[in-house]
């Protein structure tokens, strides 16, 4: 009877030791796999952060490119105004295109960075005569809205103060993660077109915000 006992305890003993084995073989798995999300999280942050400054920087020479100020008017006035809206959206989308390498359907040749098709949300110009804006929005069919403000009280839509003549633009498109998610993203950029005299004349510099 003894013999029994004792050896139903030995039993007993073994069979803790392998729940406990299984156990921490379950708990390593699990951090193993813990730490790999981890660092596949960092990975994709990190490039969706080269994405936003890859973007950023296009947008800013896009908006840059579309900046067609009435040389005219800046002439006689030192006024800096854009002068025709359409044309300088026309402009734009030349820009975006070429800055981000564009297909005809819209889909970045690196398709790494941007995985569908590029749409431009919105497209404004803010012209700033003394304390006075004018801003007109072009959207996607060309047609245009117009309204007025005053200078530091009106707003771009990402929430900037317009304080110079500048132009607004706003980009969607889809970004591929880890695991096959898809994302759809955003990215705006405000850029002030900012007189500045220099030594000998005016010059124009350029303020991205």
């Amino acid at each position: 009877m003894y013999l029994r006992r004792k050896g139903s305890l030995r039993r007993k003993t073994r069979q803790m030791q392998k729940d406990g084995g299984q156990a921490e073989w379950a708990a390593g798995l699990f951090f193993i796999l813990i730490l790999v999300i981890v660092l596949l999280t960092r990975l994709q942050l990190a490039e969706w952060e080269m994405v936003s400054v890859y973007l950023e920087d296009a947008l800013a020479a896009s908006n840059l490119a579309a900046a067609l100020i009435d040389v005219e008017e800046y002439g006689t006035s030192h006024k800096v105004l854009i002068g025709d809206p359409v044309e300088a959206y026309q402009v734009y989308r030349a820009a975006l295109a070429e800055n981000l390498q564009l297909d005809r359907e819209g889909k970045c040749a690196n398709r790494a960075l941007i995985s569908g098709v590029v749409r431009t949300t919105d497209f404004v110009i803010y012209n700033v005569d003394q304390n006075q804006v004018e801003a007109v929005r072009v959207r996607n069919d060309q047609s245009v809205e117009y309204w007025r403000g005053k200078r530091g009280a009106m707003k771009a839509p990402n929430g900037v103060c317009v304080e110079y003549t500048g132009i607004y633009s706003e980009i969607s498109f889809p970004l591929q993660g880890f695991l096959g998610v898809s994302v759809e993203a955003h990215k705006a950029k405000l850029v002030d077109i900012v007189p500045q005299t220099i030594e000998n004349g005016q010059g124009e510099g350029y303020e991205k915000r």
